[in-house]
C-alpha cells in the first residue's frame, strides 16, 4: 500500500507540474469561480466508519493552482492480551485525524472534468492506553503528531455549466507510528506493531460554479 501511494503521489505531482507549465503556453478555457464540498465515505486504513471530507476553491486566474483542504477522522478500539500474564489486557481507544492543505488544477474534458492535486499536512492520534490486571486498571494518554503527504484525483460530471457532481480519491502517505510511545504504561509484553495509517480517502461531492 505504501509503495502504491508513493507511486500515485509521484504521478500526481508530475501531472500537476505539466498542467502548470501548459497553462503558461495556453489561455484557460473555463473562466469561473467554483466552490466544491466533498464528504468522506471511507478510508482504507480505518477499520470502521469515518467522518470528514474536502473543500476547495477554483479561480479563473491562469497559471496559479487552486487551493483546498482535506480532513478525515475515525475511532478505533483494540484489545491485546499480555504474553507474560494472561490476566493482563491492554485496551487502546484511539482517535485519529488527518488534516491537509492542498493545491490542484482542473483539467477540462469534453464530457467529464478532472482535478489533480497534491497536499501536505499532519496526522494526529489521541490514544487512551488502559491496562487491566485482575480487578485493577491503570490508564494514560498518548498524543502523537506526524507529517502527511497527499495526492488526489476528482472525476466529475458537469450539468448546465454551473453544477458538477464528482467522486474523489485522496491517497495519504505517512510513516508508521507507535501510538503508545507517549504514555507512561510499559507495553513491551503486548507485542504491539507500529500502526500504518497510509491509505486512501474516498469522497463524493458537488461543485458550484459562478
Amino acid at each position: 500500500m505504501l509503495n502504491k501511494s508513493k507511486y500515485f503521489s509521484k504521478l500526481a505531482i508530475s501531472a500537476c507540474l505539466l498542467l502548470g507549465l501548459s497553462g503558461i503556453l495556453t489561455t484557460a478555457k473555463a473562466q469561473f469561480i467554483g466552490i466544491n464540498a466533498d464528504v468522506a465515505i471511507a478510508y482504507s486504513a480505518a477499520s470502521g466508519s469515518v467522518s470528514g471530507g474536502a473543500v476547495g476553491i477554483s479561480h479563473p486566474a491562469p497559471y496559479f493552482p487552486n487551493i483546498g483542504a482535506s480532513r478525515v477522522t475515525f475511532n478505533e478500539t483494540e484489545n491485546t492480551t499480555s504474553s507474560a500474564d494472561a490476566n493482563s489486557i491492554l485496551t487502546l481507544e484511539t482517535k485519529t485525524t488527518i488534516s491537509t492543505v492542498n493545491f490542484f488544477y482542473n483539467v477540462p474534458f469534453p464530457v467529464v472534468s478532472i482535478a489533480l492535486g497534491i497536499g501536505t499536512g499532519t496526522l494526529k492520534t489521541n490514544a487512551l492506553v488502559k491496562e487491566t490486571t485482575g480487578g485493577s486498571a491503570i490508564s494514560d494518554n498518548s498524543d502523537l503528531s506526524t507529517p502527511v503527504s497527499e495526492a488526489f484525483i476528482h472525476i466529475g460530471l458537469p450539468f448546465w455549466n454551473t453544477i458538477e457532481f464528482h467522486l474523489g480519491y485522496h491517497a495519504m502517505s505517512v510513516a508508521n507510528i507507535d501510538i503508545t510511545s507517549k504514555s507512561g504504561i510499559v507495553v513491551t509484553n503486548y507485542n504491539l506493531d507500529k500502526k500504518s495509517y497510509t491509505g486512501g480517502m474516498s469522497t463524493i461531492g458537488v461543485q458550484v460554479a459562478f
